[in-house]
């Protein structure tokens, strides 16, 4: 934490080589840039960004719950304990990002644009991603029961570690996506498949 100075609230339109801690925003924010910063015990569940971009940084133990952080960018960024549950990161663009043990539940990805994500131990229910964009897509050890795929191509996306009970895919869409036999079974149900 030595590489970064400390600031007690948000500035008004760039953040760089900052630390912000234990700070909770009410309320709405122009367009803010952030670069090679740390957010660390945060509340945001109740700000509104006109516009947010944020490169090499992380986010620890923050509350972003509900944010709508469509059109954003994010750019080597990791998220660690966060509570991300119901964000709007849709037409977003997010390359380099990695969310370690977070909550992001009913979460909307539609129509980002997903460039190395990685999802480690993370809660993804009923999280939507349609018409989705990406490479280099990684969960590991997930939970993704519930979670909604329309218009995304899935070939070659390994969910063989994470749950994805009642996952809500079309059927034309599961080509090459790579499961575990146990999941195979489950998800014979979706061809209409009666196993004995």
């Amino acid at each position: 934490m030595d590489k970064y100075k400390e600031i007690k609230s948000l500035p008004d339109d760039y953040m760089e080589d900052s630390l912000l801690c234990n700070y909770n925003y009410d309320g709405y924010h122009d367009y803010l840039e952030i670069n090679n910063c740390m957010i660390k015990s945060c509340d945001f569940s109740k700000t509104t960004f006109q516009g947010l971009d944020i490169e090499n940084s992380e986010i620890i133990d923050s509350n972003l719950s509900n944010l709508d952080l469509t059109e954003h960018s994010f750019k080597k960024v990791k998220f660690t304990n966060c509570n991300l549950v119901g964000v709007n990161f849709c037409d977003s663009h997010l390359e380099d990002v990695e969310f370690n043990n977070c909550n992001i539940r009913y979460s909307n990805f539609n129509s980002t644009h997903l460039r190395n994500i990685k999802f480690i131990d993370c809660i993804l229910k009923e999280a939507s991603f349609m018409e989705v964009k990406w490479k280099n897509l990684n969960y590991s050890n997930c939970d993704l029961d519930s979670i909604e795929f329309y218009k995304t191509k899935l070939e070659g996306l390994d969910v063989s570690d994470s749950s994805i009970t009642n996952i809500k895919v079309p059927v034309t869409e599961l080509r090459g996506l790579i499961v575990s036999v146990d999941q195979a079974l489950s998800l014979s149900t979706l061809l209409g498949i009666k196993i004995k």
